[in-house]
């Protein structure tokens, strides 16, 4: 999923950022089970190091097929996160899910809290194509 002409912003067991500057996108990896903002002290720092990164109009591609069910905590924080990206001007998301896992629909019902642009895709082929064909 990341290539040379990435900036790699964080790279841990829960999760993984990238941005290519050149396509005005922000790549991401998220992995396991979030029971605590603790578990992942960092996250929101590093999202805002990739949003920096990064002009309105940008898209994401985020790859939730290893994710599993975050906390209420945790999905506090995320709708935060997803609000902060939609502040920043985010134009679209492409997610790339397991689908009809629990871990997918909690994704779905987050992103319809924050407003945030989801697509989602079942392959990283499909939803990178997407994006390519759609900015």
């Amino acid at each position: 999923m990341f290539d040379a002409a990435m900036i790699i912003i964080a790279q841990n067991s829960f999760y993984c950022f990238a941005v290519d500057v050149e396509k005005n996108r922000i790549y991401m990896k998220i992995r396991g089970v979030w029971n605590t903002q603790s578990e992942v002290p960092l996250y929101m720092t590093h999202l805002h190091q990739a949003l920096g990164l990064v002009k309105p109009g940008f898209t994401i591609l985020c790859d939730i097929r290893e994710k599993e069910l975050y906390s209420m905590e945790v999905q506090e924080m995320q709708i935060q996160a997803q609000e902060l990206t939609v502040e920043a001007g985010v134009s679209q998301v492409a997610e790339v899910h397991e689908l009809n896992q629990p871990g997918s629909e909690q994704a779905i019902a987050l992103a319809q809290i924050s407003k945030i642009p989801l697509n989602i895709f079942d392959s990283l082929e499909d939803a990178e194509a997407w994006l390519a064909e759609t900015h």
